[in-house]
C-alpha cells in the first residue's frame, strides 16, 4: 500500500523549478543578449561575428545543433527511465545522477576562455550548450514522468503546477533581476563581462543547492506502486503516443504556445532597452511587474480551472499574448508618445503580460499529466517517461525554434560590426503573434473537460 505524498515533501520536490527558473532565464532571456550584445551592453563579442548564407547568426546555428542533439536524447532517455529497474524506482536515481552536472554545465556556456572572435569561443559554447541540453533531459524527464505517479488526483495536480510553477517564476523574477545586479557590481570597477559572470555564478550555486534536495526529497517506492513496465522499442513506444489524438492535438498548441512564450523570453531585454528605451539597470522592474502580478493571479487560475476547465484560460491566454505582440511591433511609436514615461508604459506592459504568463505556465503541465493518466488507464501500461519526452521535447523545440529565428531576426538591417537592429526587435513581435495564433487554434479544438471527466470516472469506481 502506498502513502500519500506529504505537502512538505511536495514543496521540498518542487525546488528543483528554482534552478530551472533561473537556469531558463540564463539561457532564455540572457544568452542572445550575452553574445550577441549591443552597444549599451559594454560586453565584448566573443563569438565570431560572421553569418551562415549572409542570415543566420553563430548563436543560431550552436543553438539548432545542440537541439538537434536534445531532441534525440529524449526518446532515449524516457525509455531508459520506463524501463529502469533500480532498486530506488524508475525516476528519482536519474535526478540523484544529473543534478550536478546540470548546474555545472550551465553556468560554463558563460565562461568561454578564448580571445574576443574567436572560433574557439564557439566551440566551447557549443560544446557546453549540448552538454546542458542532455543533463536537463535527465533530470526532468524521469522527474516529470513521476507525478502522475505520485499525485494521481486531476484537482491535486493542478494545485501541485501552481505550487511549481510559483518556485519557478519566483526564481525566474530574480534572474531578471540580475540586470540591477550586474550594475551595481559594475559600479564597483568590475566589467561588464565578469559582472555577468559573477552574478550568473552565484545563481548557479543556488541552484545547486535546490536540485540536491529536489532529487533527495523522498524515496520513490514510498508512494508509487508497481506499475507495468512498458515491453515496446523507443520508436513504437513514440508511435504509440502520437497516436493520442487528444496528446497531438493539445501538444500542438502547447508548442506554438511555447515558441511565442519563448519569443518573448528570449526577445524580452531587448523590447525594453532599446523599443521602450529604458535603461538596463531599470529593466528588471518591468520583469518584475509581471512575475509578481502573475504570482498573485495563481490561486484564481487555480479555482478557475477546477470549477471549470483548463481549455478557457489558455485559449484567452493566447489572445493576449497575440495583442501584446501587435503592441510590441508598434511599441517604439509608443513609448514616444509618453516622454519620460517609458518606465510607466513598460511597466504596464509586464502587467498585461502576467495573465498569459500565469496560464501558460500551470496549465499546460496539468493538461499534458491529465493526457498520460487517461492514457493508462485506457491501456493498463504506465508510458509516463515517454508521454513526459515528447513533452519535454516541444518545450525544447520551441526554444530553439524562439532563438534560432530570433537571433537571426534581430539582425536583419543590422549595420556592419553589430549583430541587433531596431527593424530586427520590431520584426521578432510579428513571428511571434502568428505562433500565437496557432497556438489559439489548437487549444480551442482541444477537448479537455472529455479528458477529466473520464479520470474522475474511473477514480470514482476505484472507491
Amino acid at each position: 500500500m502506498t502513502q500519500k505524498l506529504p505537502k512538505s515533501k511536495i514543496y521540498r520536490y518542487c525546488l528543483a523549478d528554482v534552478a530551472k527558473g533561473l537556469f531558463n532565464g540564463m539561457i532564455g532571456n540572457y544568452l542572445l543578449y550575452f553574445f550577441q550584445p549591443t552597444i549599451k551592453s559594454g560586453l565584448p563579442q566573443l563569438l565570431p561575428d560572421n553569418k551562415l548564407f549572409g542570415y543566420i547568426t553563430i548563436m543560431a546555428l550552436l543553438t539548432g545543433i545542440g537541439k538537434v542533439v536534445d531532441a534525440v536524447s529524449d526518446p532515449i532517455v524516457a525509455s531508459m527511465s520506463d524501463k529502469c529497474t533500480h532498486k530506488d524506482g524508475r525516476r528519482m536515481p536519474f535526478l540523484k545522477y544529473s543534478a550536478v552536472p546540470y548546474c555545472l554545465t550551465v553556468l560554463l556556456i558563460f565562461y568561454a576562455p578564448f580571445s574576443e572572435g574567436s572560433v574557439a569561443n564557439a566551440v566551447w559554447v557549443g560544446f557546453f550548450l549540448i552538454a546542458y541540453y542532455l543533463a536537463y533531459t535527465f533530470f526532468f524527464i524521469p522527474r516529470n514522468a513521476l507525478i502522475p505517479e505520485i499525485i494521481p488526483d486531476t484537482k491535486d495536480r493542478v494545485g501541485y503546477y501552481s505550487i511549481s510553477t510559483a518556485f519557478f517564476m519566483g526564481s525566474s523574477s530574480f534572474m531578471y533581476a540580475a540586470t540591477l545586479f550586474v550594475d551595481l557590481i559594475k559600479k564597483t570597477g568590475v566589467s561588464a563581462l565578469w559582472s555577468w559572470r559573477i552574478v550568473f555564478t552565484v545563481f548557479a550555486v543556488i541552484g545547486l543547492v535546490c536540485v540536491i534536495l529536489s532529487s533527495t526529497a523522498f524515496k520513490e517506492k514510498d508512494y508509487v506502486k508497481e506499475n507495468t513496465k512498458p515491453s515496446q522499442s523507443i520508436i513504437r513506444s513514440f508511435g504509440t503516443v502520437l497516436r493520442n489524438k487528444d496528446f497531438v492535438i493539445f501538444s500542438l498548441g502547447d508548442l506554438f504556445s511555447y515558441v511565442s512564450m519563448a519569443f518573448f523570453q528570449t526577445a524580452m531585454l531587448y523590447y525594453i532597452t532599446m523599443l521602450l528605451n529604458i535603461p538596463e539597470q531599470q529593466a528588471f522592474l518591468v520583469m518584475l511587474s509581471a512575475i509578481v502580478l502573475a504570482l498573485c493571479l495563481f490561486p484564481l487560475i487555480v479555482k478557475f480551472s477546477r470549477k471549470y476547465n483548463k481549455r478557457i484560460l489558455l485559449v484567452a491566454a493566447s489572445i493576449v499574448f497575440t495583442v501584446v505582440f501587435a503592441f510590441i511591433y508598434v511599441g517604439d511609436k509608443i513609448a514616444a508618445l509618453a516622454p519620460g514615461k517609458e518606465l510607466l508604459v513598460g511597466i504596464l506592459l509586464g502587467l498585461v503580460v502576467s495573465f498569459p504568463f500565469a496560464a501558460i505556465n500551470i496549465l499546460p503541465q496539468a493538461c499534458a499529466s491529465d493526457i498520460i493518466q487517461k492514457d493508462s488507464i485506457e491501456n493498463g501500461i504506465n508510458r509516463e517517461g515517454i508521454f513526459s519526452a515528447v513533452k519535454t521535447f516541444i518545450e525544447k523545440i520551441a526554444y530553439a525554434i524562439a532563438m534560432m529565428v530570433v537571433s537571426s531576426v534581430l539582425a536583419i538591417g543590422a549595420p556592419e560590426g553589430h549583430s541587433v537592429s531596431l527593424q530586427g526587435v520590431k520584426l521578432t513581435g510579428v513571428y511571434a503573434g502568428l505562433f500565437s495564433l496557432l497556438s489559439l487554434i489548437f487549444f480551442i479544438i482541444y477537448k479537455d473537460k472529455k479528458v477529466t471527466q473520464y479520470i474522475e470516472e474511473h477514480n470514482k469506481d476505484k472507491k
